[in-house]
């Protein structure tokens, strides 16, 4: 078996009982607790969104629906108006991007009937406005996922229209079988068919061609009513998928009105009012809002022991005061004000198993045998009289403690247990105490296939290391 199987097994042995133990108290799970914000301040949030606006004017796209038309973007803030939160704030901005047809509100009339009303124009489109918003919060709890919502509110519309009438310099026209052509449609000449470019060059309120003059202004104030579908994502990142009509107070955003037809021999053009006093248009989109700076829902308190409902507060008494709570310590009785370890004993320094505030020789040699205040005992005082001639009783004594196994310089832990015969030869220091890296060598024999043990032998050798 390879080196990381050997050490993958070792983890499993030594580490995964100890991670298990360690979790049964896990204090810092204990001592944290969630719980709702009651009275949460709400801060603005912030929307950025995308969608087609639709224009309905005296000049319409054909087959045109509310989910096609030009591309616009949102740009949206909220906050609420009642401490409630039934109601919501929006100011926002709609925009197109300017220049290029592709991005601005664009038009294209096509009549196969009648060639004098065919058109294209764009407009480049720009609003501010604010609207108050509802989501049917007294009905629908706040906590549901899926909110429907209405708003109405006013807005300031600003546009510059455009029309395309040239291809390059040359004009352009729309004939009666349906093609465009380089010349106005005549039985004496012969026309090319040609195809309008994307460039809307002609600035439809001061060409005197396609305006009568009427010198109308190019903004106007609209009324914006949506609905939609807000869907909150997690507690500060929702969607809302929407549709807004806006009646706007304006009947020049294609430069047509009832004063003010487009009536040109010129361009071949006769297109006059449909009726309709207001240009309004339609915005379909989506939206992504963040909630950056409000309050969380949720707050974390870190509690006290003190706090902690039914607990058995015998699990966290420290009688001796080292810091190191009873249920982990493994020396229960440690004197007033002394250094202690993880496991609540005493130092010591030259590990002679006297812990150095009993210990009159802190520098006891490795390996020696000491008495039971740590004092090393010389050779010549435990065997040279040894059968010879009677022994002080002193000597008797610590001769006594070392039988005892009270000695540890030996390497021999007091209290320590008897190794099993069949893990004898493991001890390989002869310190009658099997260490970590004596069951390494171990495991590391067995995987070689060069040791007696067996499997169960190897699980015996793990439980008998944690109970030494």
């Amino acid at each position: 078996m390879n080196n990381i199987s050997k050490i993958l097994f070792a983890v499993i042995l030594f580490v995964v009982p100890a991670f298990l133990s360690a979790q049964e108290l896990d204090w810092e799970k204990m001592l944290i607790q969630d719980v709702e914000n009651i009275n949460p301040v709400y801060k603005p949030v912030i929307g950025f969104g995308t969608g087609y606006i639709n224009y309905m004017g005296d000049i319409r796209n054909n087959g045109s629906s509310i989910f096609a038309g030009s591309l616009a973007f949102k740009v949206n803030m909220h906050a609420y108006i009642d401490a409630q939160r039934h109601y919501k704030f929006n100011f926002y901005t709609l925009f197109t991007v300017p220049g290029n047809s592709k991005t601005s509100m664009t038009v294209i009339q096509r009549d196969y009937t009648d060639p004098s009303k065919n058109f294209r124009f764009t407009s480049d489109l720009l609003t501010f406005g604010l609207n108050a918003h509802y989501d049917f919060d007294h009905f629908i709890s706040q906590k549901s996922l899926f909110r429907p919502f209405v708003s109405l509110g006013a807005e300031l519309v600003m546009f510059s229209s455009k029309a395309n009438l040239m291809n390059g310099n040359n004009m352009f026209y729309y004939w009666s079988d349906g093609t465009i052509r380089d010349k106005i449609q005549s039985a004496e000449q012969i026309s090319t068919i040609v195809k309008p470019d994307d460039e809307y060059e002609t600035d439809m309120r001061s060409n005197t061609e396609i305006n009568k003059g009427e010198k109308y202004n190019q903004y106007s104030i609209a009324v914006p009513l949506e609905i939609g579908v807000q869907f909150d994502v997690t507690n500060r990142t929702s969607i809302r998928l929407g549709y807004a009509f806006h009646l706007n107070f304006t009947d020049n955003m294609d430069n047509v009105s009832s004063s003010n037809p487009i009536q040109s021999t010129l361009y071949n053009l006769n297109i006059k009012d449909n009726g309709s006093a207001f240009d309004n248009f339609g915005y379909s989109y989506v939206s992504l809002h963040f909630d950056l700076f409000s309050d969380p829902k949720m707050l974390r308190n870190k509690l006290l022991f003190l706090d902690l409902e039914g607990y058995d507060y015998d699990l966290i008494g420290d009688e001796d005061g080292d810091n190191v709570f009873d249920i982990n310590d493994k020396c229960l009785h440690t004197p007033k004000g002394l250094a202690v370890d993880t496991a609540g004993c005493p130092e010591d320094t030259d590990k002679d198993g006297v812990p150095d505030f009993m210990d009159k020789q802190n520098d006891s040699p490795v390996g020696a045998i000491v008495d039971k205040d740590g004092v090393e005992i010389p050779d010549n005082l435990m065997w040279d009289n040894l059968g010879l001639e009677a022994l002080p009783r002193d000597q008797v004594e610590a001769l006594l403690a070392i039988t005892n196994n009270m000695s540890a310089g030996s390497g021999r832990r007091v209290g320590a247990m008897d190794i099993p015969e069949k893990f004898k030869s493991l001890d390989v220091d002869g310190d009658g105490y099997i260490s970590f890296d004596e069951v390494l060598k171990a495991i590391d024999s067995f995987f070689d296939f060069d040791s007696e043990l067996n499997t169960s032998d190897i699980y015996e050798l793990n439980d008998f290391f944690f109970a030494q």
